[in-house]
């Protein structure tokens, strides 16, 4: 209940007593209501004061600190907010020229515009935003020819590794394979001695590398015509 509430609910009070009358002892009643009516008004009152004493001390407090607060120091060439002289609205600048007097002139890039105003009527650029200024900022043909230089250096980086993986990849299915076949040719051919076709025939009348299959010593393989059918 604010201050106001409990005041009408005292005047109401008071109303309603003078409605029904005073009792015998009206003299009690009435020296009851004036003292409530004193406490009451005498709490409203040092809530109010209490109230200002904040009110000042907030705004003292305030008020140190701005003056306190020490200007900011500016750059030529530094990037801010200004004013601009014909409607006081605040667009992106650049500081070109500080001067002795607390003036400065700045440029306003996106319209091309220059202004003169003081300096500490300017504003810091808030970092994000002047990213994302940057960011949209059309690029020069300079940068561009880098970024599509640098772009084909990665494609190109790209490329080289997958054709190494691949190759990687490859030999390692190629060595699989020889393994395997390496593994069921000992198994199979366990014991047994290849014989080159070379090799010196036993027999007295075998000639190197005539015969069957390679083998001297062995007669050759025996031919017959085959008979014309005839119906």
């Amino acid at each position: 209940m604010n201050d106001q509430n409990i005041l009408m609910c005292i005047e109401s009070y008071i109303f309603r007593r003078a409605l029904h009358g005073f009792s015998c002892n009206s003299v009690v009643s009435r020296e009851t209501c004036s003292e409530v009516i004193d406490l009451t008004e005498e709490l409203v009152g040092n809530k109010q004061l209490a109230a200002i004493a904040v009110d000042a001390g907030a705004s003292a407090s305030g008020t140190e600190s701005t003056e306190d607060a020490e200007p900011t120091q500016w750059s030529v060439g530094e990037p801010c907010l200004a004013p601009w002289s014909k409607d006081g609205q605040y667009y992106d600048a650049k500081i070109d020229e500080i001067l002795e007097d607390g003036t400065c002139a700045v440029m306003f890039e996106s319209y091309g515009n220059t202004d003169v105003t003081e300096v500490k009527l300017l504003r810091k650029v808030d970092a994000s935003q002047q990213k994302k200024d940057l960011d949209k900022k059309p690029k020069s043909k300079r940068d561009q020819i880098a970024e599509q230089k640098e772009y084909r250096r990665k494609k190109q980086q790209k490329k080289a590794q997958r054709l190494k993986q691949m190759e990687e990849e490859r030999e390692q299915e190629k060595n699989k394979w020889l393994d395997f076949n390496t593994k069921t040719f000992s198994k199979t051919n366990k014991g047994k001695v290849k014989k080159s076709i070379f090799a010196t025939p036993d027999a007295v009348n075998g000639k190197v590398g005539v015969g069957t299959c390679g083998q001297g010593g062995r007669p050759m393989t025996s031919f017959q015509h085959a008979e014309k059918w005839r119906k």
